[in-house]
């Protein structure tokens, strides 16, 4: 129980924890790819400018040093005096006149429009974000400015790095931080929660060794008084006297029987509970189980029928114990149903797997309480709670069942009812 709750504890805080590191991870991405977007922006102004402070300084349009500079980033160039113009050779996928005409459109996913100030020439910059017909992106900016009287127009475009070429270049490391912080925080997590749990896996250690002691020191003087009233009702000729003392034997067989379920829950706690493992039949199971409890079934007017194949693989078990959980699921069985019904049992082949059934046709088990019936001490509801059940079969049924590396489930029954089921797996199997 400690261990799963370990488990659970470790892999919520993990996922938690990782889920908002995830997060935070995204958002940096995210606010990565907009400020490299946001700086190629910039700089493609910064190279408006450049041009602007040449031909401030005298460079004609038709110097061919005036949009060297631009090629040298794959740009585009389109300058224009009102009177003569010069573009550079393009080198994008759509068409250069394409995206002018877009820019001029205005029908841009993004444009921003910067107007002069007292210490620039500028008159109008409009920014705009370009889509090329195969959706590649562009950066274009529309210059209309003034030197010594002249009008001029320059048109520069620019490609903009995708997201993910932006991911690649600048955030190729946040998968091995990530990874890192995952392994981090599993390894510190495995350690706070041990530290945190550790009282209580202490307590429980504390329980499972004085409910083991005083089980063996129970043992003992049971088996004496038990044995005393045994010879006191032989002796005893006085009807109620022999009353009393079949009270006594009776309650000393319930505490023996539950003296025995908690020493067999210590011997698991502890480890050394062994199960003799042998090639075991199927049908020689069914059949002694169900001769074992014929009797009190038909004493209660419950019918117990037995469904047997003709052929069964065997399978490597102890035969004794795995007797022993059919012999719990049968007494839950005819204990909890009500007279003139009926309980099945039997077995079938599932792939690789022996599945023994018993199915009742009672009033069945609330979806809230399947798991925990297989719990230490716990009874469903109070109709349940008989004195003759203690609330530790099912817990030592699905005990032995996982020493066999087989699970128990619990279904209802069409109409009604419970059906277990114990699937123990098949190893070279024979027929």
């Amino acid at each position: 129980m400690i261990k799963k709750l370990r488990k659970k504890l470790v892999v919520m805080f993990v996922s938690f924890t990782m889920l908002a590191f995830t997060i935070m991870e995204l958002l940096m991405v995210g606010n990565t790819v907009a400020s490299v977007q946001e700086s190629e922006m910039i700089f493609a102004g910064n190279m408006c400018d450049s041009i602007i402070e040449q031909i401030k300084n005298g460079v004609g349009i038709s110097d061919p040093n005036l949009l060297s500079y631009i090629a040298k980033f794959h740009g585009f160039v389109y300058i224009s005096d009102g009177i003569s113009e010069k573009s550079s050779i393009e080198s994008f996928v759509t068409s250069s006149d394409i995206l002018i005409k877009q820019m001029k459109s205005g029908n841009t996913p993004f444009s921003t429009t910067v107007k002069a100030d007292a210490n620039t020439e500028i008159a109008t910059r409009t920014m705009h974000l370009i889509s090329g017909t195969q959706n590649e992106k562009y950066c274009g900016v529309n210059n209309a400015f003034q030197v010594s009287g002249t009008e001029y127009n320059l048109i520069l475009i620019v490609p903009q790095s995708t997201t993910w070429e932006i991911i690649k270049s600048y955030c190729s490391w946040y998968p091995l931080v990530w990874l890192g912080m995952l392994l981090l925080i599993s390894f510190m997590s495995r350690i706070l929660i041990g530290k945190a749990i550790e009282p209580v896996e202490v307590t429980i250690r504390s329980q499972k060794r004085f409910i083991a002691a005083a089980s063996h020191e129970l043992k003992a003087p049971l088996s004496v008084i038990q044995a005393n009233a045994e010879t006191l009702c032989i002796d005893q000729a006085d009807t109620a006297s022999q009353k009393k003392q079949k009270v006594v034997l009776d309650e000393c067989g319930r505490m023996s029987a539950l003296i025995q379920s908690m020493l067999r829950l210590a011997s698991s706690d502890a480890g050394s509970w062994k199960m003799s493992m042998k090639e075991t039949d199927v049908d020689s199971l069914l059949i002694e189980a169900w001769e074992a409890f014929q009797e009190s079934a038909r004493n209660k007017n419950i019918r117990l029928e037995l469904n047997i194949e003709e052929h069964y693989p065997k399978f490597t078990g102890d035969k004794e114990h795995i007797g022993m959980v059919l012999g719990i699921l049968i007494d839950n069985a005819v204990s909890y149903s009500m007279p003139h019904l009926s309980v099945e049992m039997g077995a079938e082949v599932q792939q690789k797997q022996i599945v023994l059934f018993i199915t009742d046709h009672g009033v069945g088990i609330s979806n809230s309480e399947k798991e925990k019936v297989f719990e230490r001490f716990y009874r469903a509801d109070p109709s349940r709670n008989s004195k003759e059940h203690f609330g530790l079969g099912l817990c030592i049924a699905k005990e032995i069942v996982q020493l066999h590396q087989g699970i128990i489930t619990l279904e209802d029954t069409p109409g009604g009812g419970c059906t277990f089921k114990v699937k123990l797996p098949i190893k070279n199997a024979k027929r």
